[in-house]
């Protein structure tokens, strides 16, 4: 899944989103197994610092790796092996309680 940004955010801003979009579809319990992943999560937008309009960052399963973050068109750092990881990364926008219903639909292709 490609994200181009349509407004400038603060990486880190971005960050704590994303790990709250995860946590609003998995709960506590759920999320609390992923904490090291999260933190790696965390450091990635930390480290951009600023994201401008047209920026984007890409998230992608590859079989045998696991879950890439690119941003910028740069991979960074090592896969995150565990599958449960870039299931609660989808479940943000594919989850039962998505970051935006309108997105979720059009993704799904339901009208």
């Amino acid at each position: 899944m490609t994200i181009t940004l349509l407004r400038d955010f603060d990486a880190n801003e971005l960050g704590k989103l994303l790990t709250r979009g995860m946590e609003d579809n998995m709960g506590k319990a759920a999320m609390s197994k992923l904490i090291p992943g999260l933190m790696r999560m965390s450091q990635i937008f930390s480290d951009q610092k600023k994201l401008v309009t047209g920026d984007n960052f890409m998230i992608e399963w590859i079989p045998g790796a696991g879950s890439v973050i690119t941003v910028k068109g740069k991979a960074q750092g090592e896969p995150f092996k565990e599958p449960e990881f870039f299931m609660a990364l989808m479940s943000i926008w594919l989850g039962p309680s998505p970051a935006d219903w309108k997105l979720k639909d059009a993704l799904l292709n339901v009208k």
